[in-house]
């Protein structure tokens, strides 16, 4: 042995055949622990060292098998099994029959070691085989440790407690309580016949259709899992009528008419916006009035009902307040009001003629009166200057010009305007259609025309107490020019034009956005009212004598 030690070194070929076989068997028996087959052979003979290390291999995936079953033994292991049984089947065929092979080969590598001579090792193999067969036939008791033993035991406390929650989820009822703004009450119940409307989701059991348990007047809506299985029942319908502007049930035929207008541009100036208010409140005023003596109601709250009669036709044209009234239509209120409350008469019918007279006095004092006032007082001035330009449009000056025209048939009228076919055109049309001459031109003119007058005349929207004038953007431009010229500028304004507040908004109700620039008093030379011609300080005085102030 010594002497040649290549014959201890070298293998014999039957030994090598073996070896590789043995390590065949190994990973044959771990893929089938891998795959569930408990086959293990944990009580191997060592036959050598070699052996004995290799025999320990199977119980050192004892823990690993043991994990796959704390795995596959959740909540979805029966799910998983009922998938991989017959993957199972497949893998245990498979190994049987690869087993069946390597037997095979085995006997005929034994017969090939017998004729080489070496009998020993062959008659062993067989034993060993035989000891092999048998086997996978036994079932040797894995060892748990114990960690695996307590996360199986913390896996049981879980399914345990998913399957409590799928109960509760089964037979959940929520309730909610009684709202303060009505008497709904809605709760979510169990439908009947949970068998058929519940879907199974991950051995978890959730409702597919709930119902809502409402009172009556209210809708009723059965849900299901088609979309033709969706019915709606209506049982009555609570419908109340809301005291407030946004319904137009409590709002009268004239004034939906002139909001109308107002949306359509139909209204050129705050004169014609008065005019149609106090037609349309005539017509309100009359209907009101009569539906009052068909239900018999006391005279006695005629001003007082009125009064809260009147607040959801104002909010309607405002618009709930968003938008103020103009200057001078909010003076026009304002008055109207203060003659409402005074209202005190015997029967409905007096107190509704009462305020009708009212209504018809002021637009005979506000308009027709106080434009021929104005005309008489102007006139006089105009004959002295004879060379008139006006910018803009305005109702009372155009009556003025008009009637200041067949006095004087030598006048001159140019017309500047802001725009180029702007509003200035109506004083054009007005004197065309009469047969006088006019000059027209558009701001670009306007230090020719006030070189060529002698007099501006101005319209305005309102004058304010500290004796601005409030008037269409442009008119300042002209004003400067004429100022610029020495050229008196007059302001021609109706008592009711006078207002003792100074906030200013660019955008009104009935009248949309408007241009209004605001002129100082020491550019303006005098202001022509109804009651006669005074300097634009003097505007506390009309105010005061008018009783446009509200303290009045």
């Amino acid at each position: 042995m010594s002497g040649n030690p290549n014959i201890t070194e070298k293998k014999h070929p039957a030994d090598k055949i073996k070896e590789t076989f043995e390590k065949l068997k190994e990973e044959l028996k771990t893929l089938g622990m891998i795959l569930g087959v408990n086959n293990d052979s944990t009580t191997q003979p060592p036959a050598s060292s070699t052996h004995s290390k290799e025999s320990t291999k199977p119980d050192d995936k004892n823990p690993y098998h043991v994990c796959l079953q704390l795995f596959f033994s959740g909540s979805n292991s029966e799910i998983f099994q009922k998938d991989v049984t017959a993957d199972d089947k497949k893998a245990r065929k498979a190994a049987k029959a690869a087993e069946k092979k390597a037997r095979a080969e085995k006997s005929v590598a034994n017969k090939a070691a017998a004729a080489a001579g070496s009998t020993q090792q062959p008659q062993k193999k067989p034993e060993q085989a035989g000891k092999n067969q048998e086997k996978p036939k036994q079932e040797p008791k894995q060892v748990v440790p114990d960690s695996t033993e307590k996360l199986i035991e913390e896996n049981r406390q879980l399914t345990k407690t998913t399957e409590q929650l799928a109960a509760q989820m089964e037979s959940l009822v929520v309730v909610e309580e009684t709202k303060t703004n009505g008497d709904l009450k809605s709760a979510i119940k169990k439908t009947t016949g949970v068998e058929k409307n519940v879907r199974h989701v991950h051995n978890v059991i959730m409702p597919s259709a709930v119902t809502f348990d409402l009172p009556k007047n209210q809708v009723k809506i059965v849900a299901s899992d088609s979309d033709e299985g969706v019915a709606s029942e209506i049982e009555s319908t609570a419908i109340s009528q809301l005291d407030d502007a946004t319904c137009l049930a409590h709002i009268h035929p004239a004034f939906l008419t002139l909001l109308a207008q107002s949306e359509l541009e139909k209204i050129p100036d705050v004169e014609t916006v008065c005019i149609k208010f106090i037609k349309a409140f005539k017509e309100f005023l009359r209907d009101w009035t009569a539906e009052r003596e068909k239900n018999q109601t006391e005279a006695s709250s005629f001003g007082h009902d009125l009064d809260l009669a009147i607040r959801p036709q104002l909010a309607h044209l405002t618009q709930n307040g968003h938008w103020p009234l103009p200057f001078a239509l909010g003076n026009t209120v304002r008055l109207l009001k203060r003659t409402i409350k005074r209202v005190d008469d015997q029967t409905n019918a007096e107190c509704g003629e009462t305020l009708q007279n009212y209504l018809e006095d002021t637009l005979s004092i506000n308009f027709s009166s106080a434009y021929k006032a104005i005309s008489q007082l102007l006139v006089r001035k105009i004959r002295q200057f004879k060379k008139v330009v006006v910018f803009d449009w305005c109702p009372v000056v155009n009556h003025v010009l008009l009637d200041a025209r067949e006095q004087i048939e030598d006048m001159q009228l140019t017309v500047i305007d802001a725009n180029s076919s702007g509003r200035g055109t109506r004083h054009v049309k007005s004197f065309v259609d009469r047969g006088y001459n006019v000059k027209y031109v558009t701001m670009k003119g306007a230090s020719w025309a006030s070189r060529d007058g002698a007099v501006l005349i101005l319209g305005c929207s309102a004058i304010f107490a500290n004796g601005a004038v409030a008037a269409q953007k442009g008119a300042l431009a002209s004003v400067l020019t004429a100022n610029h010229y020495n050229i008196p500028v007059i302001v021609v304004a109706e008592h009711f034009k006078f207002i003792d507040k100074g906030q200013v908004f660019q955008r009104v109700a009935l009248l949309g956005r408007q241009n209004i620039e605001f002129i100082q008093s020491d550019l303006v030379t005098a202001v022509v009212t109804d009651l006669r011609i005074l300097g634009p300080t003097s505007a506390p005085a009309v105010l005061k004598a008018k009783a446009l102030t509200d303290m009045a």
